[in-house]
Formats: C-alpha cells, structure tokens, sequence
C-alpha cells in the first residue's frame, strides 16, 4: 500500500507533510462535495494545477521497483492512496486505487448519458469547470473527496489482496482510515508487515519490519537482494533478459529505429514510413505484456543487443501472440528460432498456455521460414495494420 511519499521524490507535492500543500489550503476549502458545490471554479483550479504539476512528473525508483514486482510475483497487488497516476505510467499491473484518479472525471449531476468516471488527460482545461460533454454541466474531478464513501468493490478488492505474505506500507502515515486498517488486516491474517517511511508515523510500533529510509533509495536496494529475474530464460548460445516496464519505451524506440528499419523483415528493407506506421499501431505491446518481453544477447557479448522476443497479452487474435526480431547484423545464424524456442517452451511449460500465435506480412519470407522452423502452421490469410498478413499457429504438445 502506498501513499504521497512514494510520489514525492517525482516533484509531487504531498499533502501531509511538513511542506505539503495542507499547510496553505484546508482541506474544507478544497477537496469536499460542499467545497466543490459553493465555488467549483476556485475548487478547479486547485486541480487543474496539480493536473499540469503532475504531468510533468515521471516515476521514481520506487515506482519502477514496484512496477518490475508486479510482473515478477504472480500474486502482487498494489493498492494505492495516490491519484496520481505514476505508478500506472511506470508499468504496474494489478494496481487499486483506493481514492480514484486525478486525471478521471465525471458529471457533478450525474447525467445518464455519461459513465460514472472516464479519463482525460487535458491539461490545462480551456474552462474551469469543464463542461460535461452529455449534459453540459460541470465536471467534477474523479478523487474521493473527503466525505464521500469509498467504493466497496474497491474495498473489499483491498481486503482480499491483504490476506498476503507480506504486506508494505510505503510513503503513507497509515492514519486515514479504512487504508490505514489494511495494516491490520494482514497482520491478523499471518502477512510479516513492513513499513517503509524516512518519518516515524503511528505505524511504526506496530509493524514487523519499520525501515526508516525514503521509498527511491530502499526499493532499488531490496531489489537488488532479489537476484536475478526468475523469467530469465538461457539457450546454447543466448541469454534472454526479461524488458521490465521501465525498458518498453526504450525497446519501443529501437524498434522504430529508422537504422533498423530491416529489424526482422525482409533482405529488402520496406520504408521506415511503413514501419513507423505499423509500429505506432501496436506501441501499446511493449507497455502492456503481461506473458513476457525478453531482450536477447549472446553469451558472449552479453552487453549487446541482439533483437528480442515476448508474448503479448494482446495479439492478433484470442492467444497470446509471439514476437521476435533479430538487428540485420545478427540474421542466418539460426538465432531468432533459438530465442522464439525458449518463449515458447516457458508459454507451454511454466505459462501452462495452450496455443500461441505469429504473424508475418506476406513479403516477409524470413520470418515465414522462420516460423515454419519453429513447428507452427498457417492458419489463414486477412489483412491486418493495412498489410496482407500471414498467421501461424502453434499448440501444446
């Protein structure tokens, strides 16, 4: 569970602290459906600022630590008092957000033509209040506001993940309640309780573990105790290195690289223009994997990139859908099908998955051998991303 803390190493101000934003405004004037109902515009400036602060703000260590947990622990949950967004924009998967998002709105009249909460990322507002796009009326932020209940689903999603092994509290006082009772609630269920905090809070003398250090410094360093990636997966001649959250961009980035625009296409190199394209559709891949992005390196040069290989929780179809890429220095060497053997045997035999598809656009003959190679089968022919494309299949054996 964390709180502001975590967030205030990215420059988010906190609000409880000794330099939070609730020593110059009182929560009374700002952050209540009373508030909000006698002046929402002075309500909305407050949040239209904080708004553009925290979109300037990037993930810290800790939220990188956590979001590289997330994908490491099967069982890892996050359940957050923030509303701020980063550890979502750092990678995280399974996060709760007990008190909503600042960057969700939704009706103050509560229109039927509008959903309860939806995102939007404008910033600044050309108005304050925003217009509600169904009815006309004001937006208000999409936080729980100091008098307003909790969503029970979101409650009781919490209660459910604090029946844990361990249980952190980080960057949190652990003072507003019901989060702070979370604490409890998995100590009384048989979690060790850590609290991770530079400040002695309430917490503190009645947790297993209190390790009074800031959450950027203590979260890289317990990390590194961990050891190596359980999902690190060795062939013969390859290591592969699973992507965490904090390398999709930078994967991203190469993989649109106009220098290897051949990444794994065909000896004739098709228009960066085409690649970029094709790429742009489908960027969402390498923040969203949830089987596994693997970067690949020879053992002999383990510091260089070879290419990389992944299963992609959002394919082409309803399986997960194997990528691999080798960089034009690496090609004939049998090392793509060497690298997709290894995803494919942790798909089958770790992962438990039944069936993996491939896709390749037509004029790619490498990868259509390539695949071929590997076992798997053509399945159909349609059009996908605006190319003739060509899907293979493969199921457990």
């Amino acid at each position: 569970m964390t709180g502001a803390g975590v967030s205030a190493a990215s420059g988010v101000p906190t609000f409880r602290g000794a330099d939070g934003l609730w020593r110059r405004f009182r929560a009374e004037d700002l952050a209540t459906p009373a508030a909000f109902a006698r002046d929402p515009h002075l309500v909305w400036q407050w949040y239209d600022w904080r708004r553009r602060v925290i979109a300037e703000c990037q993930p810290n260590p800790a939220h990188h630590v956590l979001a590289d947990w997330s994908l490491r622990f099967p069982r890892f949950t996050l359940i957050t008092q923030n509303v701020d967004g980063l550890h979502e924009r750092a990678g995280t998967s399974s996060v709760i957000r007990f008190h909503g998002s600042i960057f969700e709105v939704g009706c103050w009249r509560g229109c039927a033509a509008a959903p309860r909460r939806w995102v939007d990322m404008t910033v600044p507002f050309e108005v304050l209040p925003p217009p509600c796009p169904h009815c006309g009326g004001p937006l208000r932020p999409g936080v729980v506001w100091f008098g307003e209940a909790l969503d029970p689903d979101v409650v009781e999603a919490s209660l459910e993940a604090s029946v844990c092994d361990v249980f952190f509290t980080v960057g949190t006082s652990a003072t507003v309640y019901p989060a702070a009772g979370l604490v409890d609630h998995a100590r009384r269920h048989g979690a060790l309780t850590v609290e991770v905090n530079p400040d002695s809070t309430p917490a503190s003398s009645t947790v297993d573990v209190a390790l009074a250090a800031p959450a950027e410094t203590l979260f890289p360093a317990l990390d590194a105790r961990l050891g190596p990636h359980p999902l690190a997966l060795d062939t013969e001649r390859l290591r592969l290195r699973i992507v965490l959250p904090r390398d999709a961009q930078a994967m991203h980035d190469l993989w649109i690289d106009p220098d290897v625009r051949r990444f794994l296409w065909d000896d004739v190199a098709i228009s960066f223009e085409t690649a970029a394209a094709v790429t742009a559709a489908s960027a969402r891949d390498f923040a969203a994997h949830r089987f596994g992005l693997w970067s690949v390196h020879t053992r002999e040069a383990p510091d260089e990139l070879v290419g990389f290989c992944g299963l992609r929780s959002e394919g082409v179809g309803a399986e997960p859908e194997l990528l691999f890429g080798l960089r034009p220095a690496w090609w004939r060497q049998g090392l793509a099908q060497e690298a997709a053997r290894a995803v494919l045997r942790h798909a089958f035999s770790t992962l438990g998955l039944r069936r993996v598809i491939a896709a390749t656009d037509v004029p790619n003959q490498r990868s259509a051998r390539t695949l071929t190679a590997l076992g798997m089968r053509l399945d159909r022919r349609a059009e996908h991303h605006g190319l003739d494309t060509l899907f293979f299949s493969l199921d457990a054996r």
